[in-house]
């Protein structure tokens, strides 16, 4: 096997087959109604405020990815739903971690008053996710985490062309909500992998990513105003910057490795082309989202969530 390339890295690897399925915001929020127990096109329409046409797109490219099914309605011969498949059931701990991240990191207005806490239907007990390297196992630690490149490794296409969403919007669900204006696209999630793999610099990062100048610069700007990279002068004449990750960037690592293992589980088949290994153990890791307390994999059918009122943060003395 020849050795991979760091294009083969980024863009080859499984979380960026996922964020090809997953990536832009309105697909993170057509899944996050989905949770919350959406299933007919006015559902969506109605509480996103989505237009038609692009509603009509993602529903049909999650059908076409398997995240989502159409079944005829209860009751009706000639009303279709979407239901959640297996596979857009597990995308649930993804939308965790990403909404844990956006508790600490990025919160709306709403999750100033508010947070979001899960429990255990059968045992009330309360359930705090982490991502483990294996349901029962430990939580995985970024520091002690390597890869090991496996079949496969070689760049994706980009997905095809979608309209960006340009405009915020409000909503009152205290998960998933303001991350996806800061990591709603497909190219904002390339950025951020170029930034894990130590890439910090326009002309490397554009080199290894393929992406046209304008949309680089556009992401990086967007992140560097969302704190998520920091911009740093490494050269004063001329003037040229780096590209870091802030804490809040790397805090973002859990969910990048819950995504990593969802894309194993499903999008895998022939075995994973970039495979996580421990580094104390030698043991592959195979992530996912457990409760934190028993290690067992969270299951959307299995807890209930709850918005409560969010706790008072005092400083120090």
């Amino acid at each position: 096997m020849t050795t991979p390339t760091t294009r083969d890295l980024i863009m080859g690897n499984p979380v960026a087959r996922a964020f090809a399925v997953t990536g832009d915001a309105w697909t993170q929020l057509i899944l996050r109604e989905a949770f919350y127990g959406a299933r007919r096109f006015s559902h969506w329409r109605d509480r996103l405020g989505m237009p038609r046409s692009v509603l009509t797109d993602r529903l049909n490219r999650l059908v076409a990815a398997g995240l989502l099914e159409q079944r005829e309605a209860k009751g009706s011969a000639t009303r279709m739903e979407y239901r959640l498949t297996e596979m857009g059931l597990d995308m649930f701990g993804v939308a965790v971690m990403q909404g844990q991240w956006e508790r600490k990191w990025a919160r709306s207005p709403l999750q100033e008053r508010y947070a979001m806490a899960f429990y255990d239907r059968e045992t009330g007990e309360r359930i705090e996710p982490a991502v483990f390297d294996h349901e029962g196992g430990r939580p995985i630690e970024m520091h002690h985490v390597r890869w090991e490149a496996g079949e496969g490794l070689t760049p994706i296409a980009p997905p095809t062309s979608r309209r960006r969403r340009t405009q915020p919007i409000e909503t009152d669900r205290a998960i998933i909500d303001r991350s996806t204006d800061i990591m709603g696209d497909y190219w904002s999630w390339a950025v951020l992998a170029a930034a894990f793999f130590r890439l910090r610099r326009f002309d490397e990062i554009h080199e290894a990513l393929g992406v046209a100048t304008n949309i680089l610069a556009d992401r990086l700007k967007t992140m560097v105003l969302q704190g998520v990279l920091e911009k740093r002068l490494y050269q004063k004449a001329p003037p040229r910057f780096e590209y870091r990750l802030t804490e809040a960037g790397r805090d973002l690592y859990p969910m990048i490795m819950a995504m990593h293992g969802w894309s194993e589980r499903w999008l895998c088949p022939d075995g994973s082309p970039l495979r996580l290994v421990e580094t104390d153990t030698n043991e592959p890791i195979s992530a996912v989202v457990c409760d934190l307390a028993t290690g067992l994999k969270i299951d959307p059918r299995k807890i209930r969530w709850e918005v409560e009122a969010a706790p008072v943060e005092t400083s120090a003395a």
